[in-house]
């Protein structure tokens, strides 16, 4: 009766937390990305695979907005998300990356290629410890990204691709390389990027003005992107992002030294507040004096 009972519980709780067909579809299709993406590095189309982690990164977005709308968010989603992120943004991003550029096959006995292999092989690995820190630690925290999250790394990984084939650039492997394990880092450090600044800026402006000036701002943007190439505006835009958490880190950082100094200094002075005078001695210490 007691093995009956805990099969019955266990399937109420299963009709409890239904699966969200929808949201896990579109993470199926953020995965297909990912690996129609490597396909196409392998093939030397550095541009589809480049088209592809964008693809990837739409579809992300859409599978976690589609949960949190119809409130279906479980366990199971959270770990299929992680599983096709680490395919769509992190080993396709690597594969693109080596196949564009890191390898070099002109070179002959250059251990350029061999190095590349090492840092796509690094990457590869920070991003797949970037998502288990966030799955395990910071999840439930909706302030900010502790580390670059891993679609920023493959949005700026795939637009500089765009960016250096629209101008037809041989990008040398010592820009390159320092990119590549610049983003491996962020990816597993410390340094804290905005995740819900964006919405709440949207959704509540402190100066409605400033907002439509900034959507203005984005419109140009957007109608210059569509004249010219989007690839020169993808690549500017991700590396600001980048740039952004690194700046308001070391921002961070100034700040709270300051503050300590000031707050050593001031306890390193003595307090004359209160006169010597004033200041009471106990009874049985007077004879003392």
């Amino acid at each position: 009766m007691a093995i009956k009972k805990r099969r019955f519980r266990h399937k109420r709780q299963s009709r409890r937390r239904p699966i969200n067909v929808l949201a896990s579809a579109l993470t199926c299709a953020g995965l297909y990305c990912g690996m129609a993406s490597i396909l196409a590095a392998i093939d030397q189309r550095f541009t589809h695979a480049s088209v592809f982690i964008f693809s990837a990164v739409i579809f992300d977005i859409l599978d976690g907005t589609v949960a949190k709308m119809t409130k279906t968010t479980s366990e199971f989603g959270k770990q299929l998300d992680s599983l096709c992120d680490l395919v769509s943004f992190g080993a396709a991003p690597a594969v693109l990356i080596y196949t564009a550029y890191l390898f070099e096959e002109r070179t002959g006995g250059s251990p350029i290629g061999h190095y590349g292999a090492i840092m796509a092989i690094i990457y590869v690995i920070c991003g797949a410890l970037r998502l288990a820190r966030y799955n395990v630690f910071q999840s439930e925290v909706r302030d900010y990204f502790t580390g670059l999250p891993i679609p920023g790394a493959a949005l700026t990984i795939a637009s500089f691709v765009l960016f250096t084939h629209y101008y037809e650039w041989a990008v040398a492997f010592w820009i390159l390389g320092p990119m590549t394990l610049g983003l491996a880092y962020l990816m597993v450090s410390t340094v804290r990027y905005p995740k819900d600044r964006i919405k709440n800026i949207a959704l509540k402006p402190r100066s409605a003005f400033r907002l439509l000036f900034y959507c203005a701002v984005l419109f140009a943007v957007i109608h210059y992107a569509i004249e010219e190439s989007p690839a020169l505006v993808l690549f500017p835009a991700t590396a600001m992002y980048v740039l952004y958490g690194l700046g308001e880190e070391l921002y961070n950082r100034l700040r709270k030294r300051e503050f300590r100094s000031e707050s050593d200094g001031q306890e390193q002075l003595p307090d004359y507040s209160v006169p010597a005078a004033s200041v009471s001695v106990p009874e049985k210490n007077r004879d003392d004096l």
